[in-house]
């Protein structure tokens, strides 16, 4: 099985439901951390028209953070969640660097002021973990459940490929602002991320 996430884009309304409910439950301090971000991209040459975006960890088939790790501190579960056992990271940073997609965080004092009782370091990598103890209560991931437009979805991808087949993988091609800058992963990692993309307006529709 490999669990990923769905998002449709013509349904989201940017309200960040999904990324207040994400920090709440995970207990995430305001900081630099966030497990999943919501951000608007201006497309049609400046013509102020707008695709929301909301990511988290995509947690990939083929993860690069997980082969870049040299604490082997990040492991697949037999679902396809990517975890990170904070008690063995030692803040190397290569699974930042090798992440195309920004998803693992490093805290700072303000954001966790407490170090964890097993941990190596002060602030050992964290990120999204697709709430697997909810997933194994039967629950949907707490972003999933809070968004009041039922934008996401979430489930094994060969099913969320069937039910949404008008959506696409994740890719560099159609979603350029995705992808971080400096990652220096340059293979495709496989993102278990499906998106139904907005529809591009036609240019008498954007001047109205």
């Amino acid at each position: 099985m490999q669990l990923g996430f769905y998002f449709d884009q013509t349904r989201c309304i940017g309200c960040n439901a999904c990324t207040v409910s994400c920090k709440d439950w995970n207990q995430v301090n305001p900081g630099p951390v966030r497990w999943r971000k919501q951000e608007n991209h201006e497309k049609n040459n400046g013509l102020s028209v707008f695709e929301n975006l909301t990511m988290s960890c995509n947690h990939c088939e083929e993860p690069a953070c997980m082969a870049a790790c040299g604490a082997n501190a990040i492991t697949k579960t037999d679902k396809g969640i990517v975890i990170v056992d904070r008690n063995k990271c030692q803040q190397l940073l290569s699974c930042i660097i090798a992440c195309p997609f920004s998803a693992p965080h490093i805290a700072d004092n303000l954001q966790e002021p407490k170090k964890g009782e097993n941990w190596i370091v002060d602030h050992p990598m964290q990120k999204c973990k697709f709430c697997w103890e909810r997933i194994e209560d039967g629950n949907a991931p707490v972003c999933v459940s809070a968004c009041p437009v039922r934008a996401l979805d979430y489930g094994d991808i060969d099913d969320l490929q069937r039910k949404y087949p008008d959506a696409v993988r994740m890719n560099k091609t159609d979603f350029p602002y995705a992808y971080s800058l400096n990652s220096i992963t340059v293979t495709d990692t496989k993102p278990s991320f499906f998106i139904k993309k907005r529809a591009k307006l036609p240019f008498s529709d954007v001047i109205k």
